[in-house]
């Protein structure tokens, strides 16, 4: 199977089933699904995400594309390897993801170049904001020279 298909029981919607390109089979409740408003930056038309932390990937996520099972992305909490960022988000994002001011996770999504993880950049230009609790995000598009899309994750040894 290569589509998302939900598995109804009685009538009702329950779970969606989906084979994926890096995690194999995949079952999980609906109310799981994360909405992208508006999508995110290369892939506006994909706007279903499912949010998953494993354990041997900490502190990443990844946000699996459920529109498209071939897509998934890493997440870090940007903060982890910047400690001082704080982005002004836009007037308004709170209403738009139906959040109270204390209620948003805010995510940076990861570049790993092959072969060079010790390369792995964070775009902190363009950070996901997520409300767990309505299962709404946004990607915003920063204008902040404090910050960059390509930020190194790792320390530099020297």
């Amino acid at each position: 199977m290569s589509d998302a298909s939900p598995i109804t029981e009685e009538g009702a919607l329950s779970s969606i089933k989906m084979e994926t390109s890096r995690f194999g089979i995949m079952e999980f409740p609906q109310s799981q699904v994360v909405t992208v408003l508006g999508g995110i930056i290369g892939f506006p038309q994909l706007t279903r995400y499912v949010l998953i932390q494993r354990p041997n990937d900490a502190p990443f996520y990844w946000l699996q594309s459920v529109d498209d099972p071939t897509l998934a992305l890493v997440l870090v909490n940007p903060v982890l390897f910047k400690p001082n960022y704080n982005p002004s988000l836009p007037e308004g994002i709170y209403g738009e993801l139906k959040a109270e001011n204390t209620e948003i996770s805010l995510f940076a999504i990861v570049t790993i170049p092959p072969g060079r993880p010790q390369d792995m950049t964070a775009n902190l230009l363009g950070p996901l904001i997520i409300n767990p609790s309505s299962r709404l995000a946004r990607q915003l598009v920063l204008d902040d020279r404090l910050y960059t899309h390509r930020q190194p994750i790792m320390a530099d040894p020297s």
